[in-house]
């Protein structure tokens, strides 16, 4: 009986599992309306909820027939045990989902300032090079020249006709390295694998401040964060600031000898991706000395993590310095330029309300579980909690801390309307999901035990499925289809354009530099007419030729009202793209027959 018995249970709890599983594909499916899995030779679909219901229903029915009641009581509970045994694996899973989201969904697309620039300098930086020259810039007439030979991303440097870039050397530094590995694919792929790192710090952060259960539960909030996976396949900084500092913090929390020197030197590459975050090395400074843990009777302790924090840090803070005096001529410059002119006071109450808006917009999702998880907590008492479940207090300073930090760099700074721009506070994220898994872990104590793991993967998996149905309408799975005119445009330009041609263009001068090698002139800084700039670079040998993007056909006339040539009033040679299209013209052709112009259309 006892064999039989203990077969019974066994069987229940394979039910129990597959019942559970189907229970959260419905959810899944409930909320998003379906999804498909394929990778290669695996292939998954479910985009009705009838047959995970039926599923779930025979499982659990079934699970109840083999099982007593408290067999079947002990098996409910067991999904929140294999949930904690289990944690480490589940983190590697999303971690690895999330560099197959960010590789899988890529833009690919060296687009506007922000990836353009920064897949730029990574170019520059793999060919031992922090700035480029224009002769060019040194042979026209006009005030200004290098200025307007500067695309988006890039500035004049010290001397005329050299242009550097005006973002920071971080990430396009790790990009650099991926690009001697892989060519010109190697640096889309960087910010995925950050984030898949960022992900798994997450995890790591959880497990050490709370437990391995909280840990999974936030490393999937971040890994299903709208604004995270909005930014997770663009080549910018954000997830790479957030990976950085993740480990950083996450090393500063390690115990392990010589970790504080290497918390440091993570540091110091987060300050190189994002210099202005300097308030962020301080509280990771702090939290390698001892806090929020080691008693106060330990200075000796503390005094020499912080000395072996410094000396980490130092080598990147010193090379961010010897770079800024080189490019801009100051070791205290950045690159977006001086302090005074980027901060100010009056910025903090817009931004603090902005913010505020873009949360709610955004993260909708997890503050409803914040909210509910802390309502449930103090419905029974802070106590009964306590008994089961880790302190939460040790995890909420450190979450505090580290959004104070970031709070100080980005409310003063400049007011930004876009909701995007909630990826300046993403380094924040990990260590406020480890408070959030926190929460709901400490919730789920106050249930039965057989509730527990349900309850928890239920939330989080309906939590999640949210943030991806946000992400979506954000737009953040369309990005590689919207942004891939840059890359066509750029391509077709490079195979087309003659040697000696001059581009004029504004915000497609960043991609049409990174893919055609050839001079850009933007015309939006020009202090003379264009038919007089078009004049001045024929009559140096080149051909000038416009590269205007649908929208900005009227600031192009508004801009030179007086100009024959800015009313593009003849065919151009080539439309690209579909929602918005990019279009060039040759200014020789103005005048010709229309039936002498032949336009490539594509899309």
């Amino acid at each position: 009986m006892r064999a039989s018995s203990r077969f019974s249970n066994s069987l229940g709890c394979i039910f129990i599992a597959i019942g559970t599983c189907a229970l959260l594909v419905l959810i899944i499916v409930l909320i998003t309306g379906g999804f498909l899995v394929d990778t290669g030779p695996f292939h998954f679909s479910a985009r009705r909820w009838r047959g995970p219901l039926i599923i779930t229903l025979i499982a659990w029915g079934s699970a109840a027939l083999l099982c007593r009641r408290r067999g079947l009581a002990d098996a409910a509970a067991s999904i929140g045990v294999r949930l904690e045994r289990h944690a480490v694996a589940a983190a590697i899973v999303l971690g690895g989902a999330t560099a197959g989201v960010g590789v899988g969904f890529g833009t690919y697309s060296a687009a506007g300032a922000d990836a353009a620039g920064y897949i730029s300098q990574a170019e520059l930086l793999a060919s031992a090079r922090v700035a480029e020259d224009e002769p060019l810039a040194r042979q026209v007439t006009w005030p200004d020249a290098t200025r307007t030979f500067s695309p988006l991303g890039y500035h004049p440097g010290p001397s005329p006709g050299e242009i550097v870039p005006t973002y920071p050397p971080g990430l396009p530094l790790t990009m650099a390295a991926a690009h001697v590995v892989a060519a010109d694919w190697g640096p889309f792929t960087v910010v995925p694998f950050i984030g898949a790192l960022a992900v798994w710090c997450t995890y790591a952060l959880g497990a050490r401040l709370h437990s391995r259960t909280a840990g999974v539960v936030a490393a999937a909030l971040l890994a299903t964060s709208p604004i995270f996976l909005f930014q997770l396949v663009q080549p910018m900084s954000d997830v790479a600031a957030t990976g950085w500092w993740a480990l950083a913090l996450l090393l500063a929390l390690s115990p392990q000898p010589g970790a504080a020197i290497v918390a440091g030197a993570v540091a110091g590459l987060a300050l190189l991706t994002r210099p202005n975050l300097l308030p962020l090395a301080l509280v990771v400074a702090t939290v390698s000395a001892g806090w929020p843990h080691r008693s106060r009777s330990q200075p000796p302790v503390a005094a020499s993590k912080a000395r072996a924090f410094a000396a980490g840090v130092a080598p990147a803070l010193a090379t961010l310095s010897l770079l800024q005096w080189r490019l801009y001529g100051n070791p205290m410059t950045f690159g977006y330029g001086q302090v005074s002119e980027s901060f100010a006071v009056s910025n903090v109450w817009p931004n603090a309300y902005e913010y505020a808006s873009r949360l709610v917009r955004g993260e909708a999702p997890a503050l409803c579980l914040v909210a509910i998880s802390t309502t449930a907590l103090l419905a029974v008492g802070r106590r009964a909690a306590r008994k089961t479940s880790p302190s939460i207090v040790g995890s909420a300073r450190v979450a505090a801390v580290v959004a104070l930090a970031l709070l100080a760099c980005y409310l003063p700074y400049g007011v930004f309307p876009d909701w995007s721009y909630l990826r300046f506070l993403l380094p924040a994220f990990p260590a406020a999901f480890v408070v959030t898994g926190a929460l709901l872990t400490a919730a789920t104590t106050v249930l039965p035990r057989p509730a527990r793991g349900l309850v928890l993967l239920v939330a989080v998996i309906a939590v999640c499925s949210a943030n991806v149905m946000v992400a979506s309408g954000e737009q953040a799975f369309n990005l590689r289809r919207y942004e891939a005119r840059y890359r066509h445009a750029g391509r077709y330009l490079d195979s087309s354009l003659p040697p000696a041609a001059v581009v004029l263009a504004v915000q497609e001068s960043a991609s049409v530099r990174y893919y055609t090698h050839r001079p850009v002139v933007r015309w939006d800084l020009l202090n003379v007419d264009l038919d007089s700039a078009v004049s001045t670079l024929t009559a140096l040998g080149r051909t000038p030729v416009l590269v205007v993007e649908d929208w900005e056909s009227g600031d192009l006339r508004a801009r030179f009202p007086g100009s024959r040539i800015a009313g593009l009033d003849w065919l151009p040679r080539a439309d690209v793209g579909s929602e918005t299209r990019v279009r060039l013209f040759d200014p020789a052709d103005r005048g010709r027959r229309s039936n002498r112009i032949v336009t490539d259309r594509f899309r």
